[in-house]
C-alpha cells in the first residue's frame, strides 16, 4: 500500500506535445509509461487525462494533460526523468507552431493544496506562465520546458488535479506509425454491438440521430479509437467487442475529468461572467429564437439587470429545435462558454441548458365566423380576422401545449465537449 509520504515516488506530468497535424499526449504517455516500467518502475493507478480549460486561445484540440504516479528506486529516479526530456523531445511536434512542450515531476502523491486549487484553476479559468514557475520554485519541483515551454502549465495542473468533480474512465487504442493519417478501420456495426452491450456504463459512443461513430477521431494522429466509461470495470470487454482490423499497437485506460462538468463555474449575474470561462447562470428567456444564416439560432437571456446573447450554433444539429422552443418567459439554467469576438455582442456559446420553469404560452383566437387566425388590435382593443374583417373585444387567446418540458437538454455527442457531462 503506498502512502503519501513513502519514498520512492515519481510523479510525471507533460502537455503540449501535440499540434494541429498530429501526435497526441496520451501517447506520449503511454510510451513514457512502458519506459519506466521496463525499468522497473510500477504504475500507481491509472494515469491521469486531465482536460484543461476548453475556452482557452491558445489550447491543442483537446486540451489535455497528462499525469502519471509511479513507485521505483530511488536510484532509477534520475534516469527515468531522462528517459521523459529524451522521450518528450522525441516525439513531440516541436517545428508546428504553438507546440511548446512541458514537463514536470513531482516526489509525492500528495501535493500541496496550493497546487491542487491551481489545478482546478486551470480546468475553469485562464492561468499564467508566472502563477505556474512560482509554485514551482515555491515547491522545488523539477521542471523542462521546450520552445515556449508554455505545456509546464498543463503538466502541473495534470498532477495536481484531485478529481474533485468526479472522474470517468477512458480507454485509448493506438495504431502503428505506418497506419498514422490512414483511414481506421473499425467495423462501425461492432461499434453499434458494443455501444448497445455496454449501455449504462459506456457513453458517447456514436450519434444517436446520425448514426457517426463517435469512439475514432478524425485527425492524422496516433490515435485508433477511444471509449469512455463510468466504471473502468467494463473497458476491456467493450474493447474486444469491436471489430477492429488493422494492427493495435497497444492500449490503455485513463482516469479522466471528462464528461464531469468540471470546467463549469456558476455565476448569479451576467456581470460576473469572465472571459475565457464556461458558466451556468440562471435567467429568464427574454426574446423569441431567432435564426440566422446558416443555421444557427439565437436567444437573449436576462437576470433582471442585464441580458445576454445565447447560441446554438449549425453543428449541434437537434439541440437547436429544443432551443427553437423556448419562449420569453421560460427560467432556464444557461450552461455555455464565452469568448469575445470583436463586431459581435457577448454570446454565451450553449453547451446545454436546463428548464427550470416554462412560461404560459398562448395563440391568436380563431375567427368565430370563418375560423381564420385573428390578429391583435392592440392591448384590450380585441381582435380583428384579416380575412374576412369579424371584430371583437369578447373573444381571447388560446392556450398552447408546450411541447418542452422540465429538464436538462444537451447537444448531442458529436457537438460535446470533453469535459461537459451528458445525460446518463
Amino acid at each position: 500500500m503506498i502512502k503519501p509520504g513513502d519514498t520512492g515516488i515519481l510523479g510525471i506530468g507533460i502537455d503540449d506535445t501535440d499540434s494541429p497535424r498530429g501526435m497526441c499526449t496520451t501517447y506520449v504517455m503511454h510510451r513514457i509509461i512502458n519506459e519506466v516500467v521496463d525499468m522497473g518502475g510500477s504504475l500507481i493507478d491509472y494515469p491521469r487525462l486531465i482536460r484543461l480549460n476548453p475556452t482557452c486561445p491558445f489550447k491543442t484540440r483537446g486540451n489535455a494533460a497528462l499525469a502519471s504516479f509511479f513507485k521505483i528506486d530511488e536510484e532509477l529516479k534520475a534516469r527515468a526523468k531522462e528517459m521523459v526530456v529524451e522521450k518528450v523531445e522525441e516525439l513531440s511536434e516541436m517545428d508546428q507552431p504553438g507546440t511548446d512542450p512541458g514537463v514536470v515531476f513531482s516526489d509525492t502523491l500528495d501535493l500541496p493544496d496550493e497546487i491542487k486549487n491551481f489545478s482546478e484553476m486551470a480546468v475553469k479559468k485562464m492561468v499564467s506562465m508566472e502563477h505556474t514557475r512560482v509554485l514551482l520554485r515555491k515547491y522545488r519541483l523539477e521542471s523542462v520546458g521546450f520552445n515556449g515551454g508554455r505545456g509546464i502549465v498543463g503538466a502541473l495542473a495534470a498532477l495536481g488535479n484531485s478529481f474533485k468533480f468526479g472522474y470517468t474512465f477512458e480507454l485509448i487504442a493506438y495504431r502503428r506509425s505506418e497506419n498514422w493519417g490512414k483511414k481506421r478501420l473499425v467495423s462501425p456495426q461492432s461499434v453499434e454491438n458494443m455501444s448497445v452491450l455496454t449501455h449504462g456504463c459506456t457513453f458517447d459512443n456514436l450519434d444517436d440521430l446520425t448514426g457517426e461513430i463517435k469512439i475514432t477521431p478524425h485527425t492524422s494522429c496516433p490515435v485508433l479509437l477511444g471509449i469512455r466509461s463510468v466504471d473502468s470495470n467494463c473497458l476491456e470487454q467493450a474493447f474486444k467487442l469491436l471489430d477492429i482490423n488493422e494492427v493495435v499497437d497497444g492500449h490503455r485506460i485513463f482516469k479522466t475529468n471528462q464528461a464531469t462538468d468540471s470546467h463549469i463555474s456558476k455565476v448569479d449575474y451576467i456581470k460576473m461572467i469572465e472571459p475565457y470561462t464556461t458558466v451556468v447562470l440562471r435567467a429568464l428567456v427574454v426574446s423569441p429564437p431567432k435564426v440566422e444564416v446558416g443555421g444557427h439560432v439565437f436567444i437573449w437571456v436576462g437576470d433582471g439587470e442585464n441580458s445576454i446573447r445565447a447560441a446554438a450554433y449549425e453543428p449541434t444539429k437537434s439541440f437547436r429545435e429544443s432551443v427553437k422552443s423556448l419562449i420569453a418567459g421560460d427560467l432556464i439554467d444557461v450552461y455555455g462558454s464565452y469568448k469575445p469576438v470583436s463586431d459581435f455582442p457577448p454570446t454565451i456559446n450553449l453547451e446545454k441548458f436546463e428548464v427550470i420553469r416554462l412560461a404560459a404560452a398562448y395563440s391568436n383566437p380563431p375567427c368565430p365566423e370563418c375560423g381564420h387566425t385573428m390578429k391583435s388590435e392592440g392591448f384590450n382593443k380585441g381582435f380583428q380576422c384579416p380575412k374576412c374583417k369579424f371584430r371583437s373585444t369578447s373573444v381571447q387567446k388560446v392556450p398552447i401545449r408546450r411541447t418542452l418540458k422540465i429538464g436538462m437538454y444537451t447537444v448531442p455527442p458529436r457537438a460535446r465537449r470533453h469535459l461537459s457531462r451528458p445525460v446518463f
